[in-house]
Parts: C-alpha cells; sequence; structure tokens
C-alpha cells in the first residue's frame, strides 16, 4: 500500500535543477521519487520522464516494479497505456515515463532531450553516460547508496544548479518493522564491532 512518507515531503521541497538524494537502507528514496514523478506526469501535458539505472534488469526490478505497484496501489494502471517492449508508459494526457538503460555514451546522447531525468542508484553509472544524459533534461533526480564517493561528489554537487538531501530509513514510516528491527539490531552490534560500526556508517 502506498504511504506518504516524511521522506518524500522532503523531497518535494528540493527546488535546484538537479537533486541529489543519498540515503540508506530502505530511507525510501526510490519508493519516494517515483510517486512525485507520477504526480508531474498526471498534472502535466505531453512530458518525457526518462528513469534510466545501471542495466535493464537493474530497472526492472527496481524503479519500475516500485512504479507498477504504485500505480496499482492508486488505481492507476491502465493496461493498454503500457508498452512492454519499449518499457513505456503514456498517460492519458500524452505524458510518457520510459524505463531505461545505456551501455554507451553514444546511445544516451542519442536517446534524445527530455523534461525530466531520474538516475536510479546513479554510483553504478558511469559519469560520462550520466553527463550525457543530464545536459539533456530540464529537471534531474538523482539517488544512491553511499557505498562510496563518487562523481556525484566531485562534479554534480559543485555545481550551483544542484541541491542535496540525506534520508535515513526513520524518513520512511512505510519501511517494514522487521526491516527496522534488523537494523536496529546491527547499530547494537556496530557499538562493539568495527566491521558492523563500518556498515552502519555507509547503509544507516
Amino acid at each position: 500500500m502506498f504511504v506518504r512518507t516524511t521522506a518524500i515531503n522532503k523531497m518535494l521541497r528540493m527546488t535546484a535543477r538537479k537533486k541529489v538524494i543519498q540515503g540508506g537502507t530502505s530511507a525510501g528514496k526510490t519508493f519516494g521519487i517515483i510517486p512525485i514523478l507520477i504526480d508531474k506526469a498526471i498534472k502535466s501535458e505531453r512530458l518525457k520522464i526518462t528513469v534510466v539505472a545501471e542495466t535493464l534488469p537493474a530497472v526492472k526490478e527496481g524503479a519500475l516494479d516500485i512504479f507498477k505497484s504504485v500505480m496499482f496501489d492508486t488505481g492507476r494502471w491502465i493496461e493498454s497505456n503500457w508498452n512492454a517492449s519499449s518499457l513505456t508508459y503514456t498517460f492519458s494526457n500524452g505524458t510518457r515515463m520510459q524505463f531505461k538503460s545505456f551501455d554507451s555514451v553514444g546511445k544516451a546522447k542519442s536517446s534524445g532531450k527530455r523534461d525530466i531525468l531520474f538516475l536510479n542508484e546513479a554510483n553504478h553509472i558511469p559519469f560520462e553516460i550520466a553527463d550525457a544524459l543530464m545536459i539533456r533534461s530540464k529537471e534531474t533526480w538523482i539517488d544512491f547508496n553511499p557505498d562510496n564517493e563518487f562523481w556525484v561528489h566531485k562534479e554534480t554537487l559543485k555545481e550551483p544548479n544542484s541541491e542535496f538531501l540525506l534520508l535515513t530509513y526513520k524518513d520512511n514510516e512505510a519501511c517494514p518493522i522487521e526491516t527496522i528491527e534488523d537494523l536496529e539490531y546491527k547499530k547494537e552490534k556496530a557499538k562493539t564491532s568495527e566491521y558492523w560500526s563500518n556498515w552502519c556508517r555507509v547503509y544507516i
């Protein structure tokens, strides 16, 4: 069931052209961005929204799966609007939301311009591909799990048109109680374990 979370409310307050969301495990990053994009798609005619992940399996099992769940849960899914071959959903007002991956800069450039870009788990997407997509997008959303410093820290966040938001599982009221129990237990183990201390620093 779809839940409007604190994470969603925080993301809705972001105003920069490039919105960078860093979040640990179960922080509700993608579960928040996808509903925001659906809302934009419904309210604005003939937008082109592109959701990108590292590989097609990654986009299908991640952002696309969440998209379908939210659309079904909110009673918005229309089967005839879905093109399974191109992984594109066309809303009644002509707005298209497409789910893609790119394995070369050339393919990213040839994909054309768009209104909104979402780079899902961007730390797995090469900078050259991400940059080719961002420069052709009016608005960009970026989310990632903070494994290591990467191009978003070295390049994107140094630009004046970017904004940063840090989320944790405490911002996600839809987080399953079982997940919260596991995360809280890991925080306890972190008090006496360097391994779990480092794990919590990265993922929580």
